[in-house]
């Protein structure tokens, strides 16, 4: 399809990463002002209301000052797209070509907001309803990639009211401690807790339940993290970036995005990241092998940062993978892909024509 497109920015959300789906749209935003592209902004509120906003760009980030201003109710259509709900009680259809969900967490990149939009006739950009729903659930997305002969951690499952002799079991089944407890559908770090001793899983569980009723207590890898920022499709074929490596300085995890101030320094204050990362010519062909792999097995689409480890001993282990991974000035996806030659506004340039295509 060539010409102007009409595309609907979705992005907010109901997930605890509303704020950095806002700082993700902000500069998804900006990159796509410049191309020929005619924007419809669909924002989502905390409370899962979906707005058109027609204000200016800038209020589309935090504190939700473009929800207070320039905004009409939005409604899915079965089978009739997107429409406003207009003051008279009318219904206004908008003119949409293709959907860009800038969505992150549960309600937006687990396939709830997918499922809507397919329902609606409107293409999207991105992994369909199966693999976004697949990716979310680390339970699982390890399952699968681990029938696909990918190594992945030992991990137990537990549900809300799960009892101490139930949570001791599972860290047993996982090799003993340290364990990681997680949310099973969660993004981010939001909720996650490494658990060094019986004395800490109480509140652990409690912080990860209060997220999600089900979770997951995995084993802790040593090792490495690295990620593969990847686009394309089993159809067009496979694309990936520059591998990156995040280095953390306190000896705990990644703590991305938990900081509530702007910036790559304030949300990642004891980690760092390395583009490419500093690993053997050989385990980084392993890296770049499985991450095709496990994006394949999770039948990803359109876009995806697999994140990986890779152990002293060579062995590259399977972590989660990030349907809609974020999109903000310093976020790990645009600077992997931005390492290999690919400028953000060209990478979802060709994600955006290609979804209107299909």
């Amino acid at each position: 399809m060539e010409g102007t497109l009409h595309v609907a920015v979705l992005f907010g959300g109901t997930s605890s990463e509303h704020d950095i789906s806002l700082r993700s749209a902000n500069n998804v935003l900006h990159e796509l002002s410049g191309l020929e592209y005619d924007l419809t902004l669909v924002g989502i509120t905390r409370d899962g209301e979906w707005l058109n906003y027609t204000g200016v760009l800038d209020d589309v980030d935090e504190g939700d000052a473009w929800a207070a201003h320039d905004v009409c109710p939005v409604v899915v259509v079965p089978g009739g797209g997107l429409c406003r709900h207009e003051a008279n009680g009318t219904l206004t259809r908008l003119d949409v070509d293709v959907a860009l969900p800038v969505l992150h967490g549960q309600g937006g990149e687990d396939g709830v907001t997918q499922a809507l939009l397919e329902s609606a006739g409107v293409p999207y950009v991105g992994c369909g309803v199966l693999s976004s729903a697949v990716c979310m659930d680390k339970d699982v997305s390890h399952r699968l990639a681990a029938s696909a002969g990918v190594r992945v951690p030992k991990c137990e499952v537990l549900y809300r009211g799960a009892s101490a002799v139930d949570a001791e079991a599972a860290v047993e089944a996982c090799g003993g401690y340290p364990v990681f407890v997680k949310p099973t559908r969660g993004g981010s770090s939001y909720g996650v807790s490494k658990v060094a001793n019986p004395g800490e899983m109480a509140c652990a569980l409690e912080l990860a339940f209060s997220l999600d009723p089900k979770v997951s207590v995995e084993e802790a890898i040593v090792g490495t993290e690295v990620g593969c920022a990847v686009i394309g499709d089993a159809t067009s074929g496979l694309e990936m970036g520059i591998v990156d490596e995040t280095v953390v300085s306190d000896g705990g995890f990644f703590h991305i995005h938990q900081d509530q101030t702007a910036g790559a320094s304030a949300s990642s204050q004891n980690s760092s990241l390395r583009c490419p990362a500093q690993i053997s010519d050989e385990d980084m062909a392993l890296v770049r092998k499985t991450g095709f792999a496990v994006y394949e097995a999770l039948c990803c689409s359109g876009f995806a940062r697999v994140d990986l480890f890779v152990t002293p001993e060579h062995e590259v282990v399977f972590n989660e993978v990030n349907s809609i991974p974020g999109l903000t000035r310093y976020s790990r996806f645009p600077e992997m892909m931005k390492a290999s030659g690919r400028e953000l506004s060209g990478v979802l340039d060709q994600l955006i024509r290609s979804a209107a295509k299909n």
